[in-house]
């Protein structure tokens, strides 16, 4: 029997421990009887014709069932993958958006990209059958980087110097009449380096056809419905609802696992020619291939200031390579979210960003964890600190100064966007008094002792949350009398993803309804939903689909008081849901849950719904680190977490996620990169060559909540999905930074190995 000292697990309770014992149900989990295995052909070459593909030796070996290529793609009348795209080229011309084909049929534009898909009774017999396959290619220049000139031979021919998008946004003459005319001007470039997303689970999938319906079926961990169905929709030429994805246990996600991917595609085709189901299962290496990639920036910026220090505008150039193709929403991250924050937490009157997107012979980006908005925010951090040592200043004290005041919100920026809410000065002298900022200097001698070199650096920043396609969301909740308990199953689009975002929906909905909220599940995703939402990406989740199941939670709680007013002959609003009773105001008891559910009809379903709404959470992180002198090798020593994220509903959850956003910020300022040679072959395809921050790398966090509500939402919550990884980054990076200039010694590109550090402070300058 339940009582007070019995504790009943949450849904997110009893996922972690499946989890971490190892009884997770990811999809190579899934039992799948007479499936057959796919295996995918790539492409060795970053550019090359396919002059021959001959499979009729392989088709015959043992144990193959099917070899799909490109053209038995087009002969199944598929098309190509469509790219989101809201911004259009300055000029004369549109975006270049090439097509995408499932398969590669007549080119191919970057090592990996699949050329066939082997179908067989097993793994090793689809492998054999591979390489039996006969591919002739005559190898092409490979563009390895952006921003090439015209004479470089194009990736596409509509397409010169391989520019796909040209931006302008904010206003440049301004910008640059304030520039011409400021006290001081400092300029600085900051690239960040491809990531690779490196999900825990590999990923892979499950493909079915029906025949007799015409429908398919495909499991594979994603995102959210609405944001991948439409993908397969759009290459497979039919409707939606024949369409179904069905969401397993996501071992990670981080944007990677929100689009569908070609293989999805040409699974769904094998099964269909095949009548069988399909299983694939990508190896790691191959994932570092076939996964989309995320950063791969360019940025530059000049920032203008007053003779009394304070910012007169900010010019920025920002480049991003997309790699061989434009990805479902690639280009549009990389010029929607940066712009929505582009002048950070600061009041600068004068703002000018110039988006400039090419191809290269690289595997195409797509969104990875912060989508823009890490990006942005290092190169105004890095710009803000480069202007606190040009004019003597504490670098804490010359942001107080530009701050956008707690008493200006909502604040309409320089780049259009409207902030909700915030107080900056809170989170800046928050983290200046639990840094013991002023105190630093004992740490620095101490580890000059040690013939280390110390570092501090902050980063203080806001970002857009909650963006998504969709125009509003919408939830399912469903109670249920059985064995004498409510029973609550919510439906929504976004949750499954692994953020624990049950637990967090069941803390929206049991204190309206009176539940226990390990009586309330969470049904993310299903494979049949109509519901509206744009899944798990943006840091949308609890503000867009948690706020749709309070909606939906207020109008069952509105028709259970309203048959406990009858039964009470009271107002419902006299009345008090508590604990699973409907109480008088004097607390006597009119009707439990299970009774005013029964009187119901035992069951009630309701849709709620939300408009979906964008909130800017912010923060102020600081770090110190600590170089080795002899050998180049860093260590983050100390991290401080100041954020403002709006309401917190499940602080547990929010600080894993703030916790796991700092750590991947990390890897990207330290270890993390995708390496290509001059060819376009990667030098990077495992784990013995991409160096993933492990927890020996990083201290014990100190993180703080200092939260101002969002007006944009019920809950008044703010996305934090990210903030961990976007102050993370300008913050170790300015820490970084901060030490080498203590021997003259520049900033290395990212990211900070050991071996570029040691050759950075080689060419210091000494002692400063």
């Amino acid at each position: 029997m339940d009582n007070q000292h019995h504790h009943r697990f949450t849904q997110s309770e009893r996922d972690r421990t499946r989890w971490v014992s190892g009884a997770g149900r990811y999809v190579t989990d899934i039992a799948a009887p007479g499936a057959l295995t796919a295996v995918f052909l790539r492409s060795p070459h970053a550019h090359a014709e396919i002059t021959r593909l001959d499979a009729a030796e392989a088709s015959a070996m043992p144990g193959v069932v099917r070899i799909i290529t490109g053209a038995d793609c087009t002969a199944a009348g598929f098309g190509n993958f469509r790219a989101l795209m809201r911004y259009g080229m300055n000029g004369p011309r549109p975006m270049v958006v090439p097509l995408r084909p499932v398969l590669a049929i007549d080119r191919v534009r970057y090592a990996g990209e699949a050329v066939a898909c082997i179908i067989a009774t097993g793994q090793a017999q689809a492998l054999d059958a591979a390489e039996a396959v006969i591919v002739d290619y005559n190898p092409l220049p490979a563009v390895t980087w952006f921003g090439t000139d015209t004479a470089t031979p194009p990736i596409y021919h509509e397409a010169p110097g391989n520019l796909a998008l040209l931006h302008q946004a904010g206003d440049a003459p301004m910008v640059q009449a304030e520039l011409a005319s400021a006290t001081h001007v400092v300029s600085t470039s900051v690239d960040l380096p491809r990531i690779a997303p490196v999900t825990m689970e590999p990923g892979g999938a499950i493909a079915r056809y029906d025949a007799a319906r015409e429908t398919y079926h495909l499991i594979t961990p994603h995102q959210g419905i609405n944001e991948f169905r439409p993908d397969l929709a759009a290459v497979l030429n039919v409707p939606e609802t024949r369409i179904m994805v069905d969401l397993p246990d996501v071992g990670g996600g981080f944007g990677a696992r929100s689009p569908a991917y070609p293989e999805h595609a040409a699974l769904l085709l094998a099964a269909k020619l095949t009548g069988a189901a399909i299983r694939w299962v990508p190896t790691r290496s191959e994932t570092f291939l076939a996964d989309c990639h995320g950063r791969s920036t360019r940025l530059t910026g000049k920032l203008g200031l007053d003779p009394d220090g304070r910012f007169t505008a900010l010019e920025i150039a920002y480049a991003t390579d997309l790699g061989a193709y434009v990805t479902t929403v690639g280009a549009l991250v990389n010029v929607h979210n940066p712009l929505q924050s582009a002048s950070g937490t600061y009041a600068i009157p004068a703002l000018s960003v110039l988006f400039s997107q090419y191809f290269s012979n690289a595997s195409p980006v797509g969104p990875y964890r912060g989508a823009g908005r890490p990006d942005i925010a290092l190169l105004i951090e890095r710009l803000v600190d480069l202007a606190a040592t040009k004019l003597s200043a504490d670098p804490l004290e010359l942001r107080a100064r530009n701050i956008i005041p707690a008493n200006a919100f909502p604040y309409r920026t320089a780049a259009g966007s409207t902030y909700d809410n915030a107080d900056y000065a809170t989170l800046l002298n928050t983290a200046r008094e639990v840094a013991a900022w002023q105190n630093s200097s004992s740490r620095r001698r101490e580890a000059a002792q040690r013939n280390r070199l110390f570092g501090r650096g902050v980063a203080l920043f806001a970002e857009i949350a909650g963006a998504g396609a969709s125009a509003n969301d919408q939830a399912l909740v469903c109670l249920q009398v059985s064995e004498g308990r409510v029973h609550a199953v919510m439906e929504t689009v976004s949750g499954g993803s692994g953020q624990s975002q049950a637990e967090t929906y069941a803390f929206v909905l049991a204190p309206l309804l009176g539940l226990d909220p390990a009586d309330i599940v969470l049904n993310a995703s299903p494979a049949h939903s109509n519901l509206t939402g744009s899944g798990s990406i943006g840091s949308r989740s609890t503000q867009n689909a948690g706020s749709a199941i309070a909606d939906a939670g207020a109008k069952i709680r509105a028709m259970l008081l309203a048959q406990a007013g009858l039964r009470a002959n009271a107002p419902p609003e006299d009345l008090l849901i508590d604990a699973g009773r409907i109480n008088r105001a004097d607390g006597s008891l009119v009707m439990t849950i299970v009774q005013a559910v029964q009187a119901e009809g035992g069951s009630l379903s309701v849709v709620g719904s939300t408009p979906s709404s964008v909130s800017f959470p912010s923060g102020c992180h600081i770090a110190e680190i600590e170089i080795d002198r002899d050998t180049g090798t860093a260590t983050l020593t100390r991290y401080i977490a100041v954020d403002d994220s709006g309401t917190i509903l499940n602080p547990a959850v929010a600080e894993a996620q703030i916790h796991g956003g700092i750590v991947q910020g990390v890897g990207e300022v330290f270890s993390e990169a995708m390496r290509y040679d001059e060819t376009g072959q990667p030098l990077t395809g495992s784990f013995m060559d991409y160096a993933m921050p492990r927890a020996a790398d990083v201290p014990s966090f100190i993180t703080l909540d200092r939260p101002t509500p969002s007006p944009n939402n019920p809950l008044g919550v703010k996305g934090l999905g990210e903030a961990g990884t976007t102050g993370a980054l300008a913050a170790v990076t300015n820490a970084v930074a901060n030490a080498l200039a203590q021997i003259g010694a520049e900033l290395p590109a990212l990211p900070c190995t050991a071996e570029r550090l040691w050759q950075a402070m080689q060419s210091g300058s000494g002692q400063k």
